[in-house]
């Protein structure tokens, strides 16, 4: 699998930081641009039984997140430019900048994320924290399943800011499992998120 650099973060004001990105993935800006077309392609791959429930699924998934988006201070919606026969799960990997509240630090986001989600070390060295953030929800009198991670990054020389990353994976719809492959994708996004590298400052 080739990988391909995406440097994030191009102001004075902000941390810049790269991430390596697998063959066939793209960065968006959060404006959500053509998200709706990508929608429609990843339902198109999915079985036929499958495509009503999951269709109202993700276009509430991108609601949510277009609505958070003006709320939070996300950077970039990581996500495969296409979904074919043989890669028919729709996932999307969300960048945010996460601010602690006044008298907090980043490392009490991180104690947060620990109580809150029983958050782990996704690496050896525990600078990445990572939990679960699976959720069933009824769309449309059909069940959906999706799976996914929420993973948390120091920013260097930060004491309130830190990084963070949720995926978003869609594993049942209704009864109907997506195809093989979701555990493949989670790891994906577990090396994306571990391929962050900071740019030091000038």
């Amino acid at each position: 699998m080739s990988l391909r650099a995406e440097l994030i973060g191009e102001t004075v004001s902000e941390p810049s930081f790269a991430v390596l990105l697998p063959t066939g993935w793209e960065a968006h800006t959060p404006d959500f641009a053509s998200v709706d077309e990508r929608v429609d392609a990843a339902v198109a791959a999915l079985p036929v039984a499958s495509r009503g429930a999951a269709l109202a699924a993700l276009r509430e998934s991108v609601a949510s997140a277009r609505a958070e988006a003006t709320r939070a201070d996300v950077i970039r919606v990581f996500s495969p430019s296409q979904a074919g026969e043989d890669d028919a799960i729709p996932v999307s990997l969300v960048a945010s900048w996460l601010v602690a509240p006044a008298g907090a630090t980043a490392s009490d986001l991180g104690a947060t994320m620990v109580q809150r989600y029983r958050a782990r070390p996704l690496d050896e060295r525990g600078t990445i924290l990572k939990w679960s953030a699976a959720k069933t929800s009824t769309i449309e009198g059909a069940e959906v399943r999706t799976a996914g991670h929420g993973y948390l990054i120091r920013v260097p020389d930060e004491q309130k800011r830190a990084l963070v990353f949720r995926s978003t994976i869609l594993q049942r719809v209704d009864g109907t499992e997506i195809p093989d492959g979701i555990d493949a994708m989670e790891l994906v996004c577990d090396a994306i998120v571990a391929s962050v590298r900071w740019r030091k400052r000038a």
